[in-house]
């Protein structure tokens, strides 16, 4: 599996919220991911939410067609933390 991202968007979530979209992508890379759902407000996507710093993300993305993931933002998500409860991949 490839993981690509703008390293501009990459060094702006960095400074603004404090969020690593490379540790994000070594999440996925391990497969800790806690679901993967469409996106509904952007039907071309889909978004994969994990757990990060102890709360739910949300991690929108699409594949192109080279067949990578190309990860767009990451933002943390009540509406998902309260579903998953800051869980991890694992329970």
């Amino acid at each position: 599996m490839t993981i690509i991202w703008d390293n501009h968007k990459a060094e702006k979530l960095l400074r603004e919220r404090n969020i690593s979209i490379e540790a994000i992508a070594d999440l996925l890379m391990r497969n800790e991911i806690l679901e993967i759902l469409e996106n509904p407000r952007h039907p071309d996507q889909m978004m994969f939410i994990v757990s990060y710093k102890k709360y739910t993300h949300a991690v929108p993305f699409i594949i192109d067609a080279e067949g990578r993931i190309v990860l767009k933002t990451v933002y943390p998500s009540r509406k998902h933390h309260k579903h998953f409860g800051g869980k991890s991949h694992e329970g």
